[in-house]
C-alpha cells in the first residue's frame, strides 16, 4: 500500500472517498497521530487519490466544502445537504468536465425549447437536410460527408443529440450520461472521452437520418448506447481493468433497447440507439486494443 494523502481529523472525507470509488479505486483510511491518511494500492492511484484531496482542501478553503459536525444541523440540511451537493458537483466538474458540459449544453437547449414543446428557437440544431444519394442505407453511413457543404452543416450531425422531446426523455439520457461519463472520465483522458463522444453522437445521428431519411428526431440515447458499448467492449478486452459494469446491467441495457423498439419503434430513435452501440463498440475495441498494444 502506498501513502496518497494526509487530512485533518475534523475533515468530513466521504466527497473524496465516493469519488475514488466512482473511479475504481480501492483505498484505506486510517488515523495516525491525529489525522487521517489514504492508502492506495499503486503509485498511479496515490497521484489520483492527492489530486482529489487537494482540489477538496481548496473547496474547504473557500468555504464550499462542508465539515461534520456533531450536531448534525438543522433537519431540513439534513435532507437536502445543498452545500455537499455543490462541493459534489465542484468535484466533478474537477473530473469529468467534458460530462458536465455535454449535460449543461443538454439542459440549456431544454430550457430554451421548453422541453421540446417549442423548438422554433432550436430548430437550427436539427439534422440537416442531405442527399446521400439513390443507395441510401446503413451502408452509406460515412459517404453521407461527400454532401455536407461546410462546418455548420458538419456540426448540425452531432447537435440533435442535445435535444430532447419531454422531461422523461431529458432525466433518462442525462442520468445514464452522468453514470457512464463520470465513469468513462475518471479512468480515461478527457479528451479521449469528448472524441467518443463525437464519434458515437456522429454516427447515431447519421444511422437515424439514414433510417428515416428525415431529421426530426433527438436526444442523447444515442451516445449513452456509444458509451455503453465502449465499456463493454473495453472491459472484454481488459477483463482486469478498473472500467467495468456488471454483466446484469449490460444485459439490462440491451434488452431495453430491444423493449423499445418493439412496443415504441414508431416515436423512439432505435436506429439512433443500434448506430450509437455499434460506433461505442468499435470505440471500444480500438482504445482498448491500443492500450493493450502499448
Amino acid at each position: 500500500m502506498i501513502r496518497a494523502a494526509v487530512v485533518d481529523a475534523d475533515t468530513d472525507l466521504r466527497p473524496v472517498l465516493a469519488a475514488l470509488a466512482r473511479q475504481g479505486i480501492r483505498c484505506r483510511v486510517y488515523e495516525e497521530s491525529g489525522s487521517q491518511v489514504i492508502w492506495v494500492a499503486s503509485e498511479e492511484e496515490a497521484l489520483q487519490a492527492a489530486a482529489l484531496v487537494e482540489h477538496l482542501q481548496q473547496l474547504r478553503a473557500q468555504g464550499s466544502f462542508p465539515e461534520s459536525s456533531g450536531t448534525g444541523g438543522a433537519a431540513l440540511t439534513g435532507y437536502f445537504p445543498v452545500r455537499q451537493y455543490l462541493a459534489n458537483l465542484q468535484l466533478a466538474l474537477h473530473t469529468a468536465p467534458v460530462t458536465i458540459l455535454v449535460i449543461a449544453a443538454a439542459l440549456l437547449v431544454a430550457a430554451i425549447s421548453q422541453v421540446g414543446s417549442n423548438l422554433q428557437p432550436v430548430s437550427n440544431l436539427f439534422y440537416p437536410t442531405l442527399n446521400p444519394g439513390p443507395s441510401a442505407g446503413l451502408a452509406t453511413l460515412f459517404s453521407i460527408l461527400g454532401d455536407i457543404s461546410g462546418p455548420a452543416d458538419m456540426l448540425r450531425t452531432l447537435t440533435p443529440a442535445l435535444l430532447h422531446f419531454g422531461a422523461a426523455h431529458l432525466i433518462f439520457d442525462t442520468l445514464w450520461l452522468w453514470y457512464f461519463g463520470r465513469m468513462i472520465e475518471g479512468q480515461q483522458s478527457s479528451m479521449l472521452f469528448f472524441v467518443v463522444v463525437l464519434f458515437t453522437a456522429f454516427v447515431s445521428n447519421t444511422t437515424q437520418y439514414l433510417w428515416e431519411m428525415s431529421p426530426n428526431f433527438g436526444g442523447l440515447s444515442g451516445v449513452v448506447y456509444g458509451l455503453l458499448g465502449y465499456i463493454w467492449m473495453w472491459q472484454t478486452l481488459i477483463p482486469r481493468g478498473r472500467l467495468r459494469l456488471p454483466p446484469a446491467m449490460i444485459g439490462f441495457m440491451l434488452l431495453a433497447l430491444v423493449l423499445m423498439e418493439l412496443v415504441g419503434s414508431g416515436w423512439i430513435a432505435s436506429a439512433a440507439h443500434v448506430g450509437g452501440l455499434i460506433a461505442g463498440m468499435m470505440a471500444g475495441l480500438l482504445a482498448a486494443g491500443f492500450h493493450r498494444f502499448r
